[in-house]
């Protein structure tokens, strides 16, 4: 009998899509949530400071911009759920590929049989890869999945693909 890999600390719904998944390897969660979205959450910021200010020290131009930007916060709230949407809240890393989950329904799945190859991308000073499929599709691992490093290493391991540059360390 085989030990189930342990599982971090993963969303309920996701934790219920991996207790059905089969000859599961590895699990790898996305601690954030929609509200913790830089395009939500600093204008939420700024609107409390600006009104707390407004109204504490009785400044029309403070409670103005409290009120501008908490316009700019409800117009970001259907953007960033629509966003939040496409974004992998876990990855399951099992024998026979990768799947993304978000809040436990898949939306990218990879055979490692059809896993071309995983390259590193840097953007803005963030790092993320790419688990490449049919050429012009692929599997997006964001800097914010914990672990981050040690599921790429999983992937070329469980793929069996060589690295481009094998002297780069991940």
């Amino acid at each position: 009998m085989t030990a189930e890999p342990p599982l971090p600390d993963l969303h309920a719904s996701d934790a219920r899509a991996v207790a059905t998944m089969h000859q599961v390897v590895r699990v790898f969660a996305n601690p954030n949530r929609w509200w913790q979205n830089a395009s939500f959450a600093l204008p939420l910021l700024v609107t409390v400071v600006a009104l707390g200010l407004g109204f504490a020290l009785d400044l029309t131009e403070a409670k103005g911009f409290g009120l501008f930007a908490g316009a700019v916060t409800l117009l970001m709230v259907p953007i960033v759920l629509l966003t939040w949407r496409g974004t992998a809240t876990a990855i399951v890393l099992t024998v026979e590929g990768v799947t993304a989950l978000h809040l436990g329904q898949p939306i990218h799945e990879v055979a490692w049989r059809d896993l071309q190859r995983i390259e590193k991308v840097e953007y803005l000073g963030n790092s993320r890869y790419k688990l490449v499929h049919h050429d012009t599709e692929f599997l997006t691992i964001e800097s914010e999945i914990e672990g981050a490093p040690d599921l790429v290493e999983a992937a070329f391991t469980l793929s069996g693909l060589p690295r481009q540059h094998p002297e780069e360390t991940i």
